[in-house]
């Protein structure tokens, strides 16, 4: 065999690799001492280390040592990073698991068949090895629908690929040859086999990193796209979302807009604070009505905006009256008193407008204005009939409509894309 494959070269490459994968992912622990995952990461690589490092000593160290301990180890430090993995994904860590491996490996060492048979050793340590990796590439692939990270597939397709050469070592020390044929003489597939496993092992420390940073990054996305109150969307995430909605649509969109009755007078009647928890309760209970294709999000102030695609505007009205009367029901008992909320809200479709999300804002704005002014606390539907506000006399009774263009034909309203 070429002395670069000769397996205590690859063995001394393993420990090296572990070594200083322990030295960073300690480091980082350093850093973070209450990150659990970190923990465990940094125990796992250690005795990952000093597993292999008793291994490839074994010309020199005992027997029980080489062989019972250092594999023994092998298998903890494998069942730890699949726990490891399992804290990852939000879940608490089981350490009887990630021992169990090893506790099994114990007791049968201590069996002199078990010690006296290479082929039984490495059948029951391929076993253990490979169930791990396995279970370790299924927990990160688990995880997809919850938290969608690019590096996912990659990430599981090492763990497996991992479990996969453990399953071939099985298979190969039973069919071809035993690993080890003579004291100082590896079975060629064995050292292939390590050597894969070696590289193996510092790509699924890497890609377990990346998929940490890509958490974090689109932790960071999804926050520049909620309202820090209320936990919805935002105005600008919002408007970039139903923009590309309303492209890829090939049906009608219907959009909502709401406006709390009379919110100045909650606020100073009740306090901001009041003002702030009627706000968050507002928008959970609307949230937690809509679904899973449909936007909503807070666009300003006491205003929200919900886009429903694939309704009518008559569709739209009937959702919205569900939702106003739901909202009617909203009476909050706050330490200043009971407060009652109400809400407008103005509906228009994309049907009936010019296309684009301007107009069809610049509608469903037009409806809402028509609510307000008709007393509040309703549904108005945009239709071509109305008479905007902005021509009506001005007697304090109607609040100013957004709009003064035709509508629906060339409506010139803008949406902010600021957050």
């Amino acid at each position: 065999m070429d002395p670069l494959l000769h397996l205590p070269t690859i063995m001394v490459f393993h420990a090296c690799s572990t070594l200083i994968s322990a030295l960073v992912i300690g480091n980082l622990w350093r850093q973070r001492p209450h990150s659990t995952l970190l923990g465990i990461l940094t125990l796992a690589a250690a005795i990952a280390f000093f597993a292999t490092i008793m291994h490839a000593m074994r010309s020199i160290v005992p027997f029980w040592m080489s062989a019972g301990a250092a594999l023994g180890a092998g298998a903890l430090s494998l069942g730890l990073l699949w726990q490891a993995i399992v804290v990852f994904e939000g879940r608490r860590p089981n350490y009887l698991r990630a021992a169990m491996g090893a506790v099994i490996w114990a007791v049968l060492f201590l069996l002199p068949v078990f010690q006296a048979s290479i082929t039984l050793r490495t059948t029951v340590i391929s076993l253990i090895m490979g169930t791990y990796s396995m279970l370790a590439g299924r927990e990160i692939w688990r995880g997809r629908r919850r938290e969608p990270l690019a590096s996912r597939k990659l990430a599981a397709g090492v763990h497996c690929a991992r479990g996969v050469i453990w399953y071939a070592v099985l298979a190969a020390s039973l069919l071809l040859a035993p690993a080890y044929t003579a004291p100082g003489h590896y079975a060629p597939w064995f050292v292939l086999a390590s050597l894969a496993q070696a590289l193996l092992i510092i790509l699924s420390i890497m890609t377990l990193m990346i998929l940490a940073l890509e958490r974090e990054e689109r932790i960071s996305r999804l926050a520049a796209a909620r309202d820090p109150l209320t936990n919805v969307r935002n105005r600008r995430s919002f408007v970039l979302e139903a923009e590309a909605m309303l492209a890829r649509n090939g049906g009608p969109a219907a959009l909502l807009l709401f406006d709390i009755d009379h919110f100045k007078q909650i606020n100073d009647t009740h306090g901001h604070a009041t003002g702030d928890k009627v706000l968050s309760g507002f928008a959970a209970m609307l949230d937690a009505r809509t679904q899973a294709d449909w936007l909503f999000a807070r666009i300003g102030g006491e205003e929200f905006a919900c886009l429903i695609p694939n309704r009518s505007a008559e569709e739209g009205a009937n959702i919205a009256e569900t939702m106003r009367r739901a909202v009617e029901e909203l009476h909050r008992e706050f330490d200043s008193g009971l407060v009652a909320v109400t809400v407008s809200i103005g509906v228009a479709a994309s049907n009936d407008v010019a296309a684009g999300l301007d107009s069809l804002f610049a509608a469903a704005d037009v409806a809402l204005y028509q609510a307000k002014g008709e007393g509040r606390n309703r549904v108005r539907c945009f239709s071509r009939d109305f008479v905007l506000l902005d021509d009506r006399p001005n007697d304090g009774g109607y609040p100013v409509a957004a709009n003064k263009a035709q509508v629906p034909a060339a409506l010139p309203f803008r949406i902010s894309r600021q957050a």
